[in-house]
């Protein structure tokens, strides 16, 4: 090998942690052990979007793999130019670098299916040859606070009939936009006039993930949290109020380059009744890496 050991050390970065549209400082440090001389080592910093799935198919081979890796971020840096042909002592070396992120990279994601995902690679070339890889998380600032609609809450009415039971319908009011680490309150009010038997409500936030390759999409979502309200009375009119705690996760896909990988967000309300099929509502919202500074909710 023709060093010892190799590190990068981000200024910039929180636990290997860097944002969008940041300056990115730091640098390499290099051990060599005994004297070398130096013929070229690169510097690059890649990221890459990616996603696998497979489908049946009625001929052989039965099965189709689908499949692309798709390029999102290249940097290539002139770092240890200083030192080519040169020999140099054994010691440790230090060599400071600084790159700009582009803003309209997409935050680091991985699921079943696909991922996100960023590195910077240092490789010798020459006679000795040798890599390192170094991965680091790209987090988005995504700011909802400007954007009025995302201040307000709205309210949302559904409605269902039921063949024997009459219509009840409900309004539903909550945020569309809001960040990781957030409470979010959701106030509903049900007008029931058959008074038809309600078990429970539940709250579901939805991660919806659409895989867009050359030769086709897939669709998958999971429950990234929930919350539920089992004491409704079933009266002809009933409001109630309950929270969700939302944890850390990543930010809907908005203002991003062309990834392989789309995240949104959906509100899924869901009432189960005790003698009816289960009735759900979806509502979009915009899930943003810095927190809203919401109006007052009873406003």
């Amino acid at each position: 090998m023709p060093w010892k050991t190799c590190s990068v050390l981000l200024n910039s970065a929180s636990a290997g942690n860097l944002y969008a549209g940041d300056i990115v400082t730091g640098s390499v440090i290099l051990e060599f052990d005994k004297k070398r001389k130096i013929e070229n080592i690169s510097f690059q910093v890649f990221g890459f979007s990616k996603a696998q799935w497979t489908r049946p198919k009625p001929t052989m081979p039965y099965i189709k793999i689908y499949s692309e890796k798709r390029k999102v971020l290249h940097i290539e840096m002139d770092v240890f130019g200083a030192t080519f042909g040169k020999i140099i002592s054994p010691d440790i070396y230090n060599f400071p670098f600084h790159f700009a992120l582009p803003e309209d990279l997409a935050a680091t994601f991985k699921s079943f299916i696909g991922k996100t995902f960023y590195y910077i690679k240092i490789q010798a070339n020459g006679r000795c040859t040798s890599k390192e890889i170094i991965p680091f998380v790209i987090q988005r600032k995504d700011n909802l606070n400007r954007m009025a609609e995302f201040l307000k809450p709205l309210t949302y009415t559904f409605e269902k009939t039921f063949w024997n039971s009459g219509a009840i319908s409900l309004s539903f009011k909550t945020f569309i936009g809001f960040g990781s680490n957030q409470t979010v309150p959701f106030e509903i009010v049900f007008y029931n006039e058959k008074k038809v038997k309600i078990r429970e409500v539940n709250i579901l936030l939805i991660q919806k993930r659409h895989y867009s390759i050359k030769e086709a999409f897939a669709d998958e979502e999971k429950v990234v949290c929930k919350t539920e309200y089992k004491t409704l009375l079933s009266k002809k009119h009933e409001k109630i109020k309950l929270s969700m705690d939302v944890p850390c996760l990543t930010p809907s896909s908005i203002k991003t380059m062309d990834h392989v990988i789309n995240i949104s967000y959906v509100l899924r309300v869901e009432v189960v009744f005790l003698f009816h099929f289960t009735w759900s509502e979806e509502v979009p919202v915009t899930l943003a890496s810095v927190p809203v500074n919401h109006y007052d909710f009873d406003t």
